[in-house]
């Protein structure tokens, strides 16, 4: 039986109490102010929480899930639903302990697969299943078996076509599965190889239907499926080191979608056509990833922004892969880094970079210049990409950021007229 809690809001640790250590935000005259306006009282004593949240907001109502992995056998492992407002638990679904790893709870994604004008959660666990909870009230309304426990976020979106959209969700041992609403399986396909990065879908090669596409790590492969289960390429396209990341946007302006492709090893960023041509690749230090895709500078061609172990954010042309500018986030010795998000989180209309680090920074980056416009730091480690979303409805993005230890941080940014340091 899965554990089940619903608790009463109550305003939790901002600074301070636990493994929720107190940071420190900097920033330079007439730029970006940080304010965190809570973090929440979820860590456990294991440090190697790496699964991102995701955010619902239904008018002045909002909640972050959050994916909480503990040490094994312990009843520390849940998926937690936190008030956007203060971060204070509003129903939590545990992970029994004999299933409760570092790996326990993937990345949960939030859409309305059934149409029936209620949101839903959706997340896939170290049971091997993946769940479908009641947004609000954490009520399981989906189950699906898989044949490993999940890794990466699954996706809501139409691939088959109908008037629902299909849930695509790949689990750790590369097993691909679209299922419907009802939760019949459409298609099912098997890589045997063990898979992180994030799928996904578009359609590649500009036929009228979507394609789904999934970087395999263990083998190096990226491979590429029809609407229908198919494969769209004879050969795989295979890379010389295993694929940590993948992103994806028209980056030559021919209607088409390329996927950007990061590998760990040799920390390449390579540009994939939907043929399965390679368009230009880049090389940086190992465990190169790769995140936000957009026109940072608003010159008309998008930058792919990717970081690597050197702790060096860097913005590529998306057209030829040529290096426009870098930013160095940290100087410390990091074991990898996440990439960065884009999202209005200051108001100015304009897409910025939050950028974190694994030291436990977070920096907000001009996309144009990779200028640090401000920074948070805690004395914790960050493994993931930030979630950006508007909780507060004044129509700039919050950033909500995962910490090793698995407490959660809201931060807001602002402008400011001085500067100033808390």
């Amino acid at each position: 039986m899965r554990r089940r809690t619903t608790i009463a809001a109550t305003l939790l640790l901002v600074v301070g109490g636990g493994l929720a250590v107190a940071g420190v935000a900097t920033y330079e005259a007439n730029t970006t102010e940080v304010t965190v306006e809570w973090v929440s009282d979820t860590a456990r004593e294991t440090g190697g929480n790496h699964h991102a949240p995701a955010v619902w907001r239904d008018g002045n109502h909002s909640l972050v899930f959050a994916p909480i992995s503990g040490q094994t056998d312990t009843s520390s492992c849940e998926l937690a639903a936190l008030a956007g407002t203060d971060g204070s638990v509003v129903w939590r679904d545990g992970v029994p302990a004999p299933n409760c790893t570092v790996h326990s709870v993937a990345n949960p994604t939030v859409a309305d697969y059934d149409r029936d004008g209620t949101a839903e959660v959706f997340a896939a666990t170290t049971e091997d299943r993946l769940f479908g909870f009641e947004a609000e009230t954490g009520a399981v309304e989906f189950r699906h078996n898989l044949t490993a426990y999940g890794y990466t976020k699954p996706l809501v979106t139409d691939v088959v076509g109908g008037p629902a959209p299909e849930i695509v969700v790949v689990d750790v041992t590369g097993t691909i599965s679209v299922l419907a609403a009802n939760g019949t399986t459409h298609w099912t396909r098997r890589l045997d190889a063990y898979t992180w990065a994030q799928p996904v879908v578009a359609d590649f090669d500009h036929d009228g239907e979507p394609e789904v596409a999934v970087g395999a790590g263990g083998s190096g492969e990226l491979h590429l499926f029809d609407h229908d289960g198919t494969s769209t390429w004879t050969e795989p396209t295979t890379f010389e080191s295993s694929i940590g990341w993948l992103s994806t946007d028209d980056l030559d302006g021919d209607t088409r979608p390329e996927i950007v492709v990061a590998t760990a090893l040799d920390g390449r960023v390579v540009a994939v056509d939907g043929d399965g041509t390679r368009q230009w690749e880049h090389d940086l230090a190992r465990l190169a990833a790769v995140g936000a895709v957009f026109d940072g500078d608003r010159d008309g061609t998008l930058e792919v922004y990717a970081v690597s172990s050197d702790g060096v954010l860097r913005a590529l042309d998306g057209q030829t892969g040529r290096e426009e500018w870098t930013s160095t986030l940290t100087t410390e010795a990091v074991q990898m880094m996440p990439p960065p998000s884009a999202g209005d989180v200051d108001g100015d209309d304009r897409l910025e970079l939050v950028a974190p680090a694994h030291d436990g920074s977070v920096s907000l980056v001009d996309p144009k210049t990779g200028a640090v416009r401000a920074t948070y730091e805690r004395r914790d480690t960050i493994y993931v990409d930030a979630t950006l979303a508007d909780v507060d409805g004044d129509g700039n993005s919050e950033a909500f950021v995962m910490y090793g230890h698995g407490s959660i941080a809201r931060l807001d940014f602002g402008s400011v007229d001085s500067g100033s340091m808390f």
